[in-house]
């Protein structure tokens, strides 16, 4: 069985990279599928002066619970058994950390579609992952 991560921010791109899986699922493909949303980590002190740890913490759970609600119900619909992660840090070297600390096989992230000069300029979360990954990345358009 393969131990699939698929890095979820609440976008369609995300969602698509759920979509590739479900397909690989039912064409027959054993897989222990995982979704993970990394919540960027709120740096202003000024903030934290005001704001207490707890309300910080509820507030990335439900942001994140939020961003894994149209990957994972899709996961339902199609009746595949699915684990839910949520971190903390910067995204692209968390998404790293994570999927080499916990052993997975592969990481499946969605794009933008932006090639060529755009997607160079700009960069994403997904070629950061690419570029740094030790575990296998496979990125759907």
């Amino acid at each position: 069985m393969q131990k699939i991560l698929i890095p979820v921010d609440g976008s369609q791109h995300a969602e698509r990279a759920a979509a590739s899986l479900i397909k690989q699922h039912q064409a027959g493909g054993a897989l222990d599928i995982h979704l993970l949303n990394v919540q960027i980590p709120i740096e202003s002190g000024h903030a934290r002066m005001f704001v207490s740890k707890g309300d910080l913490d509820a507030y990335y759970r439900d942001e994140g619970r939020q961003a894994l609600q149209g990957a994972a119900k899709q996961l339902q619909q199609a009746g595949i058994p699915f684990t839910e992660h949520l971190a903390i840090g910067h995204v692209a070297e968390t998404i790293v950390n994570f999927a080499q600390q916990h052993q997975f096989d592969q990481i499946v992230m969605g794009t933008h579609g932006r090639t060529g000069l755009t997607g160079l300029l700009l960069g994403s979360v997904a070629s950061d992952v690419l570029r740094s990954s030790k575990v296998p990345v496979t990125l759907v358009k």
